[in-house]
């Protein structure tokens, strides 16, 4: 159970309400995270700017921001975070393979060229907490300094989603089932 619930527009000030409109016009409503940081609307709004960044502007082909996505919430243990976008990393094209060996840990094995690269990536920072050269390397070689920071920005964004859903115990959507083995 939740620890807090979600905020509604009507609950917030007049003043806050914007903060809600904007959050719920760049995602198509307000659920999971975004819900218990309305509490913060000023938080909230900033942690959903820079969200909007990584998420639809960073120029990287979805399935590969899925992929960071997926494998950073599996680093985290966010079942919420890799359950919600396990659907978009489908969606986007990602093969049922990879999202199964990322969820089971066993990736980056079985993963090629840029997959392996990304998850590689993702476990050296949240495991190591820092990457080694040669995988820093081999990424800035591949998508460039900005779009390496931008990676790496995109990460700790959702190391920031994951923390909130763990420490407000956001439950999943209603119907949605567990992707991450327990």
């Amino acid at each position: 159970m939740a620890r807090l619930p979600n905020r509604t527009r009507e609950e917030l000030d007049p003043e806050d309400q914007q903060f809600y409109d904007s959050i719920a016009d760049s995602r198509g409503g307000v659920r999971g995270p975004y819900g218990v940081l309305l509490h913060s609307p000023k938080l909230a709004a900033r942690v959903a700017h820079t969200g909007t960044y990584v998420r639809f502007d960073l120029d990287l082909p979805e399935s590969q921001k899925e992929l960071i996505i997926i494998s950073t919430a599996r680093e985290i243990k966010s079942q919420y975070e890799f359950t919600a976008h396990a659907r978009l990393a489908r969606q986007a094209g990602l093969p049922e393979a990879t999202i199964k060996a990322v969820a089971q840990g066993t990736a980056p094995q079985g993963l090629t060229g840029d997959e392996a690269l990304l998850v590689r990536y993702v476990q050296e920072l949240l495991r190591n907490h820092k990457v080694s050269n040669p995988t820093f390397n081999a990424v800035k070689e591949r998508w460039g300094v900005q779009r390496t920071i931008d990676i790496t920005a995109l990460i700790g964004h959702y190391l920031l989603v994951g923390q909130i859903l763990a420490a407000f115990e956001v439950d999943l959507p209603a119907g949605a089932k567990p992707e991450l083995p327990v």
